[in-house]
């Protein structure tokens, strides 16, 4: 996982030939219709925006993903995000779902992190994470970067 300030999000170009396409389209995409997934390379790079309601801890398993890499943008709000090492995960709640790329887990997080506003984490296929926990409204948007492509 990697969790640092947008403004920094250039230094972390190189860990993916697509990262470069994601800054690009923070500059020139408009986020502002929830739920609407926006193709920006085909299936390889698809940001989705989303306004959603924060939960507890408690409500928010833990996730993993398979072929895609997650960048989440904290765009307003304070959201929470749960965080363990899938080695370490036992506990399959939802097995996974090849349609929608995700696993679910019943252990819990070992660390929690808050993203504020222009605020991002990275999360690979090795990383669990437990979005949306908070309070009140959260705008954000999730780019998924197709590993291999």
């Amino acid at each position: 996982m990697i969790l640092a300030p947008l403004s920094e999000f250039g230094t972390y170009l190189k860990l993916h030939p697509l990262f470069d396409r994601v800054e690009q389209a923070l500059i020139t995409l408009d986020f502002s219709k929830p739920g609407e997934k926006i193709y920006i390379d085909g299936e390889n790079l698809i940001a989705i925006p989303s306004f959603n309601k924060a939960r507890n801890a408690s409500e928010a398993p833990l996730e993993s993903h398979d072929r895609y890499i997650d960048i989440q943008i904290c765009l307003q709000g304070d959201e929470t995000m749960g965080w363990r090492d899938r080695q370490t995960c036992n506990a399959i709640k939802e097995p996974y779902n090849s349609d929608n790329d995700i696993t679910f887990y019943s252990d819990q997080p070992t660390c929690f992190v808050t993203l504020k506003p222009n605020q991002f984490a990275i999360f690979y296929p090795s990383d669990c994470h437990a979005p949306l926990i908070g309070e009140g409204f959260i705008k954000k948007v999730v780019f998924k970067v197709k590993i291999d492509f």
